[in-house]
């Protein structure tokens, strides 16, 4: 199989579940409400339910602009370290993560394009 050393798809996605909520506990010293993974051929999509931040929540109130420079970097940050771990604890071979956050549904999405399967 394909998953770098993982015996199901189960147990793959498990151990990205924790990885994601390291990564985002580690930026947003919070975990997320939920996380739904899905792998389909060359593509992860993970699509979770966030706790906004108290501080940016009083940010985007006060200056929306600046909230969205602050959600820019911080997403930024997520994925540069993702991709970090994807590549160097899975052994997958990234193009590219791409991922959005809607600050008023709290949601967010990210696509991981792989070179080849999983």
């Amino acid at each position: 199989m394909g998953m770098a050393g993982f015996s199901s798809l189960g147990e793959f996605k498990q151990a990205l579940t924790r990885d994601y909520n390291r990564i985002n506990s580690s930026i947003f010293a919070s975990g997320v409400v939920t996380l739904k993974i899905d792998v389909l051929e060359d593509r992860i999509s993970m699509l979770a339910v966030h706790k906004r931040q108290p501080a940016l929540q009083t940010l985007s109130r006060e200056n929306a602009h600046i909230a969205d420079l602050a959600d820019l970097y911080l997403i930024k940050a997520f994925k540069k370290e993702m991709k970090q771990i994807l590549v160097e604890e899975y052994g997958l071979d990234v193009v590219a993560v791409f991922k959005d956050y809607d600050a008023v549904a709290q949601l967010s999405s990210t696509m991981v394009l792989l070179k080849k399967e999983v």
